[in-house]
């Protein structure tokens, strides 16, 4: 049997117009499962039909976005760590010929570390190379062997993973790392999160970009690009809607 639904919708002068629900649109097949039998599947395309009534849009797109997130620019791919150091890095700075001088600590905020017999010295802006050769030249007086060796232990840059992820919070960022990285170093994704929708936010000259990253394709193991994080990135995880 042949089932024709006709809708009345009124014209701009008034006058009803007959517009058919062809039985190849989705709110058409909706109608030919609401008269399939079983009260079930009756209920069923009732409640869907509702919700196409509602969310126009819904009966034309289906389960996906209405409207997709912007394709991600290839700059955005990249990782650019500074290679400095930053006031609140933690630091350790050891001397092979004098091992009692050893000390670990954070940059303080006006960029200087205090340290045994030389005192306040910058470390901020730095590199590791050349703060470490500053200091074994500082030493050179003091010291017969000056060798200094400096190594960064903690670092005050890092990353925010929230949403559904096991354990959100702050991922310090000391090494170059991927956003799939940060994730996982969060925990991973919670049974309720769509690798799918990741949401990126980055800081970049004063404003702030947004990007939509998929991750499916590499947790099951298909080509991918990885995108690397920047200092203070936020990682948003969505939820699955289904």
């Amino acid at each position: 049997m042949t089932t024709k639904m006709m809708n009345d919708k009124a014209d701009g002068n008034g006058h009803m117009e007959s517009v058919s629900l062809g039985a190849d649109t989705w709110l058409g097949n909706m109608v030919k499962f609401a008269w399939a039998p079983g009260s079930l599947r009756r209920r069923l395309a009732t409640g869907m039909m509702c919700v196409a009534a509602f969310f126009p849009g819904f009966s034309s797109t289906g389960c996906g976005d209405m409207n997709p997130p912007p394709p991600v620019p290839a700059e955005a791919y990249v990782s650019k760590p500074s290679g400095k150091l930053a006031p609140g890095d933690a630091i350790s700075v050891t001397f092979s010929g004098a091992p009692e001088l050893n000390t670990t600590q954070k940059i303080q905020p006006n960029g200087k570390v205090s340290l045994p017999t030389i005192g306040d010295v910058s470390a901020a802006g730095r590199t590791i190379t050349s703060f470490q050769t500053e200091l074994m030249s500082l030493y050179q007086p003091h010291l017969q062997d000056p060798a200094v060796v400096v190594s960064l232990t903690g670092a005050a840059a890092g990353v925010y993973v929230s949403g559904e992820v096991v354990r959100p919070g702050k991922i310090p960022l000391d090494r170059p790392m991927t956003a799939l990285e940060a994730v996982m170093e969060a925990g991973g994704f919670t049974n309720l999160a769509n690798p799918k929708q990741v949401i990126v936010v980055r800081n970049q000259g004063g404003k702030n970009h947004r990007y939509v990253l998929n991750m499916n394709d590499a947790l099951i193991g298909a080509e991918s690009r990885p995108f690397y994080v920047r200092p203070f990135d936020v990682l948003y995880v969505k939820q699955s809607v289904w």
